[in-house]
Formats: structure tokens, C-alpha cells, sequence
């Protein structure tokens, strides 16, 4: 089995390096996207990605990452599990303020929660099993609700097909969390 990592929309391959290393997962996928480009194209591109890959995989994401992801396990049934690291399914309130001044950013444009990337991703069924962890610190008084300092505890837990466990950090803190890496070799090493 492979693990296949997204990043979160301003982040990096390099966001899992704690986790990767803790992990020790050999030949890891890292499933990179432009947060410049749609998330239509980023979807198209990391399709084609996993179209080469013949194994099974489990996927670890971050943020927006695990939105990608929900399309994918969609996509592919070689999705044997998925970890996401708050990930806003409902999208972001954040996005939606960003939009006001900046109405042609492409990011603020997708991550909106009316955007039609977020609410088709809310109507594709989960189809493996699923963690979702949800980040319990932080707060941004501009966001409407108990948030993460980026993403709203409503948003990361709008889906009822899915898992929940809580890890008490901020948003850039989970990927660095011991307790995440314990969720993802718990799921990994089965």
C-alpha cells in the first residue's frame, strides 16, 4: 500500500515531512497543485497522477487537500482509506472575506462555501473509511463560529458520512502533531 499525500491551498509537499518521516511510509506519493490554477485543472492533474499508479492507497491530506481527496476516493477505488487534517468541507468563511478584496484570486474563489467545488464535493459519497481531525485551537474573531484560526469547527465537520477525532492544535500545528501521526499509523499499519 502507497500513501499519497495533498498539501493544504498555501502549503508545500514539505508540510508533511514530520509526518512522513514519523510514519516511515517508503516511496511516498505527494500529490502537488498551484493554488494559481482552478481546482477543476488541480483535479485533473493529480487524476492523472493516480491513473499511473497500480497500487492501493491511502491518503493523507491537509485543509484543502482532503477536499481533493473526497473526488478522488470518488474516482478510484484503489482510495482504500483517507486521513484529512482540518479540512474545511464546508468550504471557508476566510475565502469568503478574502473575495471582498481580492473578487479574481482563484483560491478564494474555489474554497468559498458557495462555491460549486465545494458544494458538489459535499454530494459524492464517501466510499472508504475516513478520519477526519478535527484542530480544536485557535480562534480569528473576524469568522463567524469556534474556528481553528483558519477554518471554522462547523465547516470541518459538516459531513456525517465520516470519522471524527479532535487533536488540540491550530490549523499549520496539526501536521505536526504526534497525535496526528498516531491516527495515520493506526489507519496505515492495520
Amino acid at each position: 500500500m502507497r500513501t499519497v499525500y495533498i498539501h493544504g491551498a498555501t502549503a508545500s509537499e514539505r508540510s508533511f515531512a514530520f509526518i512522513q518521516k514519523s510514519t516511515r511510509t517508503k516511496h511516498p506519493i505527494y500529490l502537488n497543485y498551484q493554488k494559481e490554477n482552478s481546482a477543476q485543472d488541480n483535479l485533473a492533474e493529480m487524476t492523472n497522477i493516480l491513473d499511473s499508479i497500480n497500487d492501493p492507497v491511502v491518503i493523507v491530506a491537509h485543509s484543502l487537500g482532503g477536499v481533493y481527496a473526497t473526488y478522488l476516493q470518488h474516482r478510484f477505488n484503489k482510495v482504500k482509506a483517507v486521513v484529512s487534517l482540518a479540512t474545511p468541507f464546508g468550504g471557508s468563511e476566510l475565502a469568503t472575506w478574502g473575495s471582498i478584496f481580492n473578487p479574481h484570486y482563484q483560491l478564494f474563489k474555489d474554497i468559498r462555501p458557495t462555491s460549486d467545488f465545494i458544494r458538489n464535493s459535499l454530494s459524492i459519497d464517501i466510499e472508504c473509511p475516513w478520519m477526519q481531525v478535527v484542530t480544536t485551537v485557535g480562534d480569528v474573531p473576524w469568522i463567524q463560529g469556534t474556528n481553528d484560526g483558519i477554518v471554522t469547527r462547523s465547516s470541518m465537520m459538516c459531513r456525517n458520512d465520516i470519522d471524527y477525532t479532535e487533536v488540540d492544535r491550530n490549523h499549520y500545528e496539526v501536521v505536526l502533531s504526534k497525535r496526528s501521526v498516531d491516527i495515520i499509523k493506526k489507519l496505515l499499519y492495520k
